[in-house]
């Protein structure tokens, strides 16, 4: 065996892998870094704007919220025990359904 033909065979045991999967992670951690960076500039305005229109909207707001507490706590009152009772109401009855078709399936 020739030295040229010993190189060349030394360089294809040794020959690089088809695709390298640590380049292809880290170009792809790169470009969802770029793109996640976009979107928070493309929300950037939105954020500015919204935050102008609640300051200027925050006296109208301070006084709503006022006259709606009169309103609201009395409601509240009956709102909560009957939506925690609907809720473990629904909760119950999905229990049920799923001890009844475990009970159900043939063993």
């Amino acid at each position: 065996m020739t030295p040229e033909q010993k190189l060349a065979a030394l360089f294809a045991a040794e020959a690089p892998p088809r695709r390298d999967y640590a380049f292809e992670v880290r170009v792809a951690e790169r470009v969802a870094r770029r793109r996640a960076w976009l979107a928070v500039a493309a929300m950037l305005p939105w954020l500015v704007v919204s935050g102008i229109v609640l300051w200027a909207l925050n006296p109208l707001l301070e006084t709503l919220a006022r006259d709606l507490a009169l309103l609201i706590t009395p409601v509240a009152f009956v709102a909560v025990p009957g939506a925690v009772a609907g809720g473990t109401g629904l909760w119950l009855i999905g229990l049920l359904q799923r001890r009844v078709r475990v009970a159900a399936t043939p063993k």
